[in-house]
This record gives structure tokens, C-alpha cells and sequence, in this order.
């Protein structure tokens, strides 16, 4: 394994991080999704620091998937500028018992 940083990797994650951080191109629908994912890692963390403070417990293993399913289907079609249907990402957050900013199209 590699331990030395390649300077080739770090330059195309910089370029990628460009890319996804650079919301003038893209649309208000998937600046609010990405927002909608921004607030998920966030409630993914703090189910993680719950798990931490308080033991873990079936329950919280089953949210912490929950969440990291979701925020990985969100990345991954944001990454590749792919469209999400409304209905689809209304419907994936119902079944996850998380919150939808109203702002977001039906």
C-alpha cells in the first residue's frame, strides 16, 4: 500500500470538490437537494454521536443506515449532475422519517 500522498489523487479530488461546491450551474432543485444532503450528514453525525454517548443499540444501527443509504443515493446522482425525481426523493425520505424542505418541488 501506498503510504505517500499522490499529488495526481489530490489534484482530482480538488477538481471534484470544484465541481460540486461551484452552485451557479446547477439548478434550484439540486441546490435544494444539496442542502437536503448537507442537513442529513448532519443528522447522521449526531445519530453517530448518539450511538457514541449513550451505547449502541439495533435501533440506532438501523438509522445510521438509513441515513448513509440515502445521503449515498443523493451524492452519487448530485455527482453525476444526474436528475432526481421529486417523487422518488420525497418518497426515499418518508421511508427514512426525515424531514423535506417545503421549498422542493412535488
Amino acid at each position: 500500500m501506498n503510504t505517500i500522498p499522490d499529488g495526481n489523487a489530490e489534484l482530482k479530488f480538488q477538481k471534484l470538490v470544484g465541481k460540486l461546491t461551484t452552485l451557479s450551474a446547477w439548478t434550484e432543485k439540486q441546490q435544494l437537494e444539496l442542502e437536503m444532503a448537507c442537513d442529513l450528514s448532519v443528522a447522521l453525525r449526531q445519530a453517530a454521536e448518539t450511538m457514541r454517548e449513550e451505547g449502541a443499540r439495533f435501533e440506532s444501527y438501523t438509522v445510521m443506515l438509513e441515513y448513509a443509504r440515502v445521503l449515498e443515493f443523493m451524492m452519487t446522482m448530485l455527482s453525476g449532475h444526474k436528475d432526481i425525481h421529486p417523487r422518488t426523493l420525497r418518497t426515499i425520505f418518508r421511508f427514512s422519517g426525515l424531514h423535506v424542505d417545503e421549498a422542493y418541488p412535488e
